[in-house]
């Protein structure tokens, strides 16, 4: 019998509506009151996500995330998220998961 690995959701996260000029949200804590060592971000319509410092700025050339889509990104060594919309006024939501 295969594995079933599922997350856990603990902690509360953000929402933030994109803009066409890059801008940034802190990444949320895990339910223990520390940063975040994974979020699962998923949007309303098609954006543009990078981690980083508190100074990162994203761009068209950095990941897409899909409208109804989600992804999983380890988030660790960074404190920020930048995001930018491919679609006007796309939300995306930052939920802290653990495993």
């Amino acid at each position: 019998m295969a594995a079933f690995n599922a997350i856990a959701v603990a902690a509360t996260g953000t929402t933030v509506t994109s803009g066409a000029a890059s801008a940034s949200v802190a990444i949320p804590n895990a339910a223990d009151g520390n940063r975040a060592r994974f979020v699962r971000i998923q949007a309303t319509g098609l954006a543009h996500v990078k981690p980083g410092g508190s100074g990162v700025a994203c761009t068209a050339d950095d990941m897409m995330v899909s409208a109804g889509e989600s992804v999983i990104l380890s988030v660790k060594p960074f404190t920020h998220i930048a995001y930018l919309e491919e679609s006007a006024g796309a939300k995306l939501t930052i939920t802290p998961v653990e495993f």
